[in-house]
């Protein structure tokens, strides 16, 4: 009678129960509470552990809001313990966790296991189990488990569905790239705070990284994770040795994958369904609000680099030097990109520093990366972008970003921009696409300049000496004589050429003013400049330069070319100057003067020099 009077009590309270579920408060702690006090009250059975089966798993109920240690134990382990009702073993199972229960009720209907209710027994426990109420009290408690479990699933259902649209409505309300990495991860310390987390981003230069995030390693990456970034699916992984569990969920977009969410445990873990349902809307969720503000960024970028190339693109097509437009190329790049060194170079036979390099690349420290660019560019014309140079050699350098650009000119490279910044992944890949754009542009600016000049070469150079042309010195000196102080002007008139032409041939003659214009360069060099004046005549202006320092140079020719050229001939030179105390003179006039102590040197005896004077003039006139 005894135990009829339990089974009733215990009806009556799992009625109370089932009215219970349904109000708002109610919840699996509840649930706890109200079936560890049930049990205390009817059988006196203490330290009461429900656990119920999710997930393939045997999960311990948790008894209230902040207790995390949500103990589990594999299915598998222990199935064949409860088919085989051995309770001896269950309670093995979970004493190294719960070393004071001693007794466990498998809470099944007809195979079905909903849980495993474990306890320490009690003798009024021991003499229920033998009567006949005991199989319905099973039944009771297996369907008031079963709807808990359902009501629990569905209030679990709907918190979800609240915190996605949350999360949704979160992440879709601001286009700043940081904000949302930022909600991200107050998002996940908030839903899974019971993991570590880490956020691994696949391409975030741009911005100052925070705790817990960090780049993509496309070299050093866990398995796990670049399985997940590249599948675009969940991902479990269990490091057995270290004890450690960890799911990957990719940061996804429609238009492709930023990155990769990584929870973990530091335990043998089975993640529920409900963890993966969370995580894996959060980076769809999280992955859809960074795409749109990452193409709303872009977006603005790119009008903003139109109008970059545009505005330089109109520059570059001025008439410019090609000085003037690696100058202005130099600043354009500097402002926009803000490297810490950038070179110009062409190759030719070497590599050639041009306008606009700054100072390091003048410096051997440069050479290593002036040597890798400019073999990579004498295998192919591709572009090249550097994350990290230090990781291609085995020498410290400064600088660890790098961009490579060449500049093609008729489908060949002429040379290359060179870009460098001390921070590793310090150029954003939307830099180097800008980079590309600019340089394209430029190089055909650049090419239309070195025809241009190649063609004012060839105008204002002699086709045979290669001397400039005499309407090239005539614009040469006239400008210098207005802007410099002093100048000395020299003609030279090869002696007795026609002899050489009469007896050797017009061939062997070009030959000779081919030399004999050779030396005079070499001798010039970057004092002056020298020209042909016409036949065998051939002139000199030194701008700048004294008289004495003149005759000095024009002696070294004269002597050079009566001891070098086959066949040996001399040359006369008449000279002519001004400086302040002349001001008078003007272009024609110190021609004039020239060609006068020409004719006195070649009066008086030819293979000389002579200074203007006077005199020359009046001999000249009569």
């Amino acid at each position: 009678m005894r135990d009829q009077h339990i089974m009733d009590a215990i009806k009556g309270h799992i009625l109370d129960l089932w009215i219970e579920i349904h109000r708002d408060g109610f919840n699996t702690f509840s649930y706890y509470s109200y079936l560890n006090e049930l049990l205390y009250q009817q059988f006196q059975l203490k330290n009461v552990e429900y656990y119920f089966i999710e997930e393939k798993q045997l999960r311990k109920l948790r008894h209230h809001q902040q207790d995390f240690q949500s103990h589990h134990i594999a299915l598998d382990c222990i199935l064949t313990h409860i088919q085989n009702n051995s309770i001896h073993h269950l309670v093995s199972s979970v004493q190294i966790h719960h070393p004071e229960v001693n007794d466990a009720l498998i809470i099944r209907q007809k195979g079905d296991v909903e849980g495993v209710l474990f306890f320490t027994s009690s003798p009024k426990w021991e003499e229920f189990k033998q009567s006949d109420y005991f199989a319905e009290l099973m039944e009771s408690f297996y369907e008031s488990a079963r709807t808990i479990k359902q009501q629990y699933q569905n209030r679990a259902e709907n918190r979800l569905n609240k915190e996605l649209l949350k999360m949704t409505e979160l992440f879709h309300s601001t286009m700043n790239v940081e904000h949302i990495i930022d909600a991200l991860l107050q998002e996940l310390e908030s839903k899974f705070p019971q993991y570590e987390h880490q956020l691994i981003l696949s391409n975030d230069q741009e911005h100052q990284l925070p705790k817990n995030v960090s780049v993509y390693d496309y070299i050093n990456e866990r398995p796990a994770t670049t399985e997940s970034f590249v599948s675009g699916h969940l991902v479990h992984e269990n490091f057995e040795e270290h004890g450690l569990t960890s799911l990957c969920a990719p940061i996804k977009g429609r238009q492709g994958t930023y990155g990769v969410i990584r929870i973990e445990k530091h335990e043998k873990y089975q993640f529920t369904e409900y963890d993966e349902r969370k995580l894996s809307f959060l980076g769809d969720t999280s992955g859809k609000a960074l795409e749109n503000a990452k193409l709303y960024g872009q977006s603005h970028r790119l009008v903003s680099d139109l109008q970059f190339i545009n505005e330089s693109f109109h520059d570059l097509n001025m008439n410019l030097s090609q000085k003037e437009m690696l100058e202005y190329l130099s600043k354009q790049i500097s402002k926009a990109f803000k490297p810490s060194e950038l070179a110009f170079v062409f190759m030719n036979q070497r590599l050639e520093m041009e306008t606009g390099t700054t100072p390091y690349f003048y410096s051997n420290e440069s050479a290593v990366y002036l040597e890798y660019i400019g073999e990579h560019f004498s295998r192919t014309n591709e572009p090249l972008f550097v994350a990290d140079f230090q990781e291609l050699i085995d020498l410290e350098i400064p600088y660890a970003s790098l961009m490579a650009v060449p500049i093609i000119i008729r489908e060949k490279v002429h040379g290359f921009v060179l870009l460098v910044h001390e921070e590793a992944y310090y150029f954003s890949f939307d830099s180097y696409k800008l980079i590309q754009s600019i340089i394209r542009h430029s190089s055909l600016a650049i090419s239309n300049v070195i025809l241009r000049e190649q063609l004012q070469e060839m105008v204002n150079r002699d086709n045979l000496t290669k001397l400039f042309a005499r309407h090239y010195l005539d614009s040469f000196v006239e400008k210098a004589m207005h802007i410099d102080r002093q100048g000395v002007f020299v003609l030279f008139d090869i002696d007795d050429f026609k002899q050489v032409n009469d007896k050797f041939g017009h061939h062997q003659g070009d030959r000779v003013l081919e030399h004999v214009a050779k030396i005079i360069q070499e001798e010039v060099g970057e004092c002056g400049i020298g020209a042909r004046w016409g036949g065998e005549e051939l002139a000199v202006y030194l701008p700048n330069n004294q008289l004495l320092n003149s005759q000095q140079i024009v002696a070294r020719i004269s002597q050079r070319i009566a001891t070098e050229t086959v066949p040996k001939v001399t040359v006369s030179a008449g000279i002519s100057y001004w400086n302040h105390h002349r001001k008078h003179v003007t272009y024609q006039s110190l021609f004039k003067e020239a060609d006068a102590a020409l004719y006195f040197a070649k009066g008086n005896g030819k293979n000389q020099a002579q200074i203007y004077t006077k005199k020359m003039e009046i001999k000249e006139s009569l």
